[in-house]
Protein backbone atom coordinates (compact mmCIF):
# COMPACT_ATOMS: atom_id res chain seq x y z
CA UNK A 1 0.00 0.00 0.00
CA UNK A 2 1.18 3.53 -0.81
CA UNK A 3 0.16 6.19 1.69
CA UNK A 4 0.72 9.93 1.27
CA UNK A 5 1.39 11.86 4.47
CA UNK A 6 0.76 15.61 4.68
CA UNK A 7 2.09 16.92 8.01
CA UNK A 8 0.89 20.15 9.56
CA UNK A 9 -0.40 21.98 12.58
CA UNK A 10 -3.57 22.81 10.61
CA UNK A 11 -4.00 25.92 12.73
CA UNK A 12 -6.56 26.22 11.08
CA UNK A 13 -7.27 23.85 8.17
CA UNK A 14 -7.83 26.00 5.06
CA UNK A 15 -8.72 25.71 1.40
CA UNK A 16 -5.04 25.62 0.43
CA UNK A 17 -4.47 22.45 2.48
CA UNK A 18 -7.56 20.89 0.92
CA UNK A 19 -6.49 21.82 -2.61
CA UNK A 20 -3.13 20.09 -2.12
CA UNK A 21 -4.69 16.99 -0.55
CA UNK A 22 -7.26 16.71 -3.32
CA UNK A 23 -4.63 17.14 -6.02
CA UNK A 24 -2.52 14.34 -4.52
CA UNK A 25 -5.57 12.08 -4.17
CA UNK A 26 -6.59 12.66 -7.79
CA UNK A 27 -3.20 12.66 -9.53
CA UNK A 28 -0.78 10.48 -7.59
CA UNK A 29 -0.37 6.72 -7.34
CA UNK A 30 -1.55 6.32 -3.75
CA UNK A 31 -3.96 4.13 -1.83
CA UNK A 32 -4.52 6.46 1.11
CA UNK A 33 -3.98 10.09 2.08
CA UNK A 34 -3.45 11.14 5.70
CA UNK A 35 -3.24 14.56 7.29
CA UNK A 36 -0.75 14.10 10.14
CA UNK A 37 -1.72 16.54 12.86
CA UNK A 38 1.36 17.79 14.70
CA UNK A 39 0.49 18.78 18.27
CA UNK A 40 3.72 20.83 18.51
CA UNK A 41 6.09 21.61 15.67
CA UNK A 42 9.75 22.05 16.66
CA UNK A 43 9.67 25.26 14.58
CA UNK A 44 6.59 26.85 16.18
CA UNK A 45 5.96 28.25 19.62
CA UNK A 46 3.02 27.14 21.74
CA UNK A 47 1.65 30.68 21.92
CA UNK A 48 0.61 30.66 18.24
CA UNK A 49 -0.95 27.18 18.31
CA UNK A 50 -4.47 26.39 19.43
CA UNK A 51 -4.89 23.51 21.84
CA UNK A 52 -4.13 20.23 19.98
CA UNK A 53 -7.52 18.71 20.90
CA UNK A 54 -9.34 21.79 19.59
CA UNK A 55 -7.35 21.62 16.35
CA UNK A 56 -8.12 17.91 16.08
CA UNK A 57 -11.84 18.54 16.52
CA UNK A 58 -11.84 21.30 13.88
CA UNK A 59 -9.73 19.14 11.55
CA UNK A 60 -12.16 16.22 11.92
CA UNK A 61 -15.07 18.50 11.04
CA UNK A 62 -13.25 19.74 7.93
CA UNK A 63 -12.19 16.26 6.82
CA UNK A 64 -15.73 14.92 7.29
CA UNK A 65 -17.06 17.81 5.17
CA UNK A 66 -14.45 17.15 2.46
CA UNK A 67 -15.11 13.40 2.34
CA UNK A 68 -18.89 13.92 2.18
CA UNK A 69 -18.53 16.39 -0.70
CA UNK A 70 -16.19 14.04 -2.51
CA UNK A 71 -18.56 11.13 -2.03
CA UNK A 72 -21.46 13.18 -3.43
CA UNK A 73 -19.46 14.23 -6.48
CA UNK A 74 -18.31 10.66 -7.12
CA UNK A 75 -14.59 11.48 -7.23
CA UNK A 76 -12.63 8.25 -7.56
CA UNK A 77 -9.09 9.59 -7.30
CA UNK A 78 -6.16 8.19 -9.27
CA UNK A 79 -8.55 6.99 -11.98
CA UNK A 80 -8.80 3.71 -10.05
CA UNK A 81 -12.00 1.68 -10.42
CA UNK A 82 -12.94 1.60 -6.75
CA UNK A 83 -14.65 3.68 -4.14
CA UNK A 84 -13.40 7.23 -3.67
CA UNK A 85 -10.27 7.69 -1.62
CA UNK A 86 -11.11 9.19 1.73
CA UNK A 87 -8.97 11.78 3.43
CA UNK A 88 -7.83 10.43 6.79
CA UNK A 89 -6.40 11.99 9.95
CA UNK A 90 -3.40 10.62 11.81
CA UNK A 91 -2.77 11.57 15.44
CA UNK A 92 0.36 9.41 15.67
CA UNK A 93 2.43 12.37 16.90
CA UNK A 94 0.13 12.79 19.92
CA UNK A 95 1.59 9.58 21.36
CA UNK A 96 5.23 10.02 20.33
CA UNK A 97 7.92 11.70 22.47
CA UNK A 98 8.32 15.44 22.06
CA UNK A 99 9.59 17.27 20.14
CA UNK A 100 7.83 15.78 17.12
CA UNK A 101 10.47 15.32 14.46
CA UNK A 102 9.18 14.21 11.06
CA UNK A 103 11.99 11.66 10.71
CA UNK A 104 11.06 9.94 13.99
CA UNK A 105 7.39 9.84 13.02
CA UNK A 106 8.18 8.36 9.60
CA UNK A 107 10.40 5.68 11.14
CA UNK A 108 7.73 4.83 13.72
CA UNK A 109 5.13 4.47 10.98
CA UNK A 110 7.47 2.23 8.98
CA UNK A 111 7.88 -0.02 12.02
CA UNK A 112 4.16 -0.19 12.82
CA UNK A 113 3.02 -0.55 9.21
CA UNK A 114 5.83 -2.44 7.45
CA UNK A 115 3.71 -3.29 4.40
CA UNK A 116 3.07 0.40 3.67
CA UNK A 117 5.25 2.73 1.61
CA UNK A 118 4.98 6.25 2.97
CA UNK A 119 5.25 9.28 0.69
CA UNK A 120 5.92 12.65 2.28
CA UNK A 121 4.02 15.64 0.85
CA UNK A 122 5.60 19.03 1.51
CA UNK A 123 5.76 22.56 0.19
CA UNK A 124 8.78 24.05 -1.54
CA UNK A 125 9.28 26.30 1.50
CA UNK A 126 9.97 23.23 3.62
CA UNK A 127 12.19 21.57 1.03
CA UNK A 128 14.28 24.77 0.86
CA UNK A 129 15.24 24.31 4.53
CA UNK A 130 15.19 20.52 4.81
CA UNK A 131 18.90 20.38 5.59
CA UNK A 132 18.09 22.24 8.83
CA UNK A 133 15.52 19.61 9.84
CA UNK A 134 16.38 16.85 12.28
CA UNK A 135 17.83 14.14 10.00
CA UNK A 136 16.61 16.05 6.97
CA UNK A 137 19.19 14.48 4.67
CA UNK A 138 18.11 11.04 5.91
CA UNK A 139 14.50 11.88 5.03
CA UNK A 140 15.67 12.76 1.53
CA UNK A 141 17.45 9.46 1.04
CA UNK A 142 15.04 7.12 2.85
CA UNK A 143 11.62 8.39 1.76
CA UNK A 144 9.80 9.38 -1.40
CA UNK A 145 8.95 13.08 -1.28
CA UNK A 146 6.49 14.99 -3.46
CA UNK A 147 6.74 18.78 -3.39
CA UNK A 148 4.08 21.35 -4.21
CA UNK A 149 4.87 24.92 -5.31
CA UNK A 150 4.97 27.86 -2.93
CA UNK A 151 5.19 31.52 -3.89
CA UNK A 152 8.74 32.84 -3.87
CA UNK A 153 10.41 29.44 -4.37
CA UNK A 154 11.82 27.86 -7.51
CA UNK A 155 10.13 24.56 -6.83
CA UNK A 156 11.34 22.62 -9.87
CA UNK A 157 14.93 23.72 -9.21
CA UNK A 158 14.67 22.59 -5.58
CA UNK A 159 13.15 19.26 -6.62
CA UNK A 160 16.01 18.66 -9.03
CA UNK A 161 18.61 19.62 -6.41
CA UNK A 162 17.19 17.24 -3.79
CA UNK A 163 15.90 14.48 -6.08
CA UNK A 164 12.25 14.81 -5.09
CA UNK A 165 9.08 14.57 -7.13
CA UNK A 166 7.30 17.69 -8.29
CA UNK A 167 3.55 18.17 -7.85
CA UNK A 168 2.03 20.41 -10.48
CA UNK A 169 -0.58 21.35 -7.91
CA UNK A 170 -2.46 24.66 -7.82
CA UNK A 171 -0.57 27.48 -6.13
CA UNK A 172 -2.76 28.90 -3.38
CA UNK A 173 -1.46 32.00 -1.66
CA UNK A 174 -3.06 31.14 1.67
CA UNK A 175 -1.53 30.31 5.01
CA UNK A 176 -2.86 29.62 8.46
CA UNK A 177 -0.78 32.56 9.68
CA UNK A 178 -2.56 34.87 7.22
CA UNK A 179 -5.93 33.67 8.51
CA UNK A 180 -4.98 34.09 12.18
CA UNK A 181 -3.56 37.58 11.58
CA UNK A 182 -6.64 38.62 9.63
CA UNK A 183 -8.89 37.45 12.44
CA UNK A 184 -6.81 39.41 14.99
CA UNK A 185 -7.51 42.51 12.90
CA UNK A 186 -11.23 41.75 13.01
CA UNK A 187 -11.48 40.53 9.41
CA UNK A 188 -13.84 37.76 8.36
CA UNK A 189 -11.53 34.99 7.13
CA UNK A 190 -14.16 32.25 7.08
CA UNK A 191 -14.06 32.00 3.27
CA UNK A 192 -10.45 30.75 3.50
CA UNK A 193 -11.06 28.19 6.22
CA UNK A 194 -12.27 24.72 5.42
Amino acid sequence: MRCALYFGSFNPLHIGHIAIAEYVMDHCDIDCMRLVLSPQSPFKTNDILEDPQQRLSALQTGVDKFNAARERSGQKGNNKPHAPLKLEISTVEFELPKPNYTYNTLKFLQQTEPQTTFILIMGADNLAVIEKWYKGTDILTEFEILVYPRKGYRTKTLCKKYGTGYLNAPLKEISSTMIREGEKEGLDMSNLKY
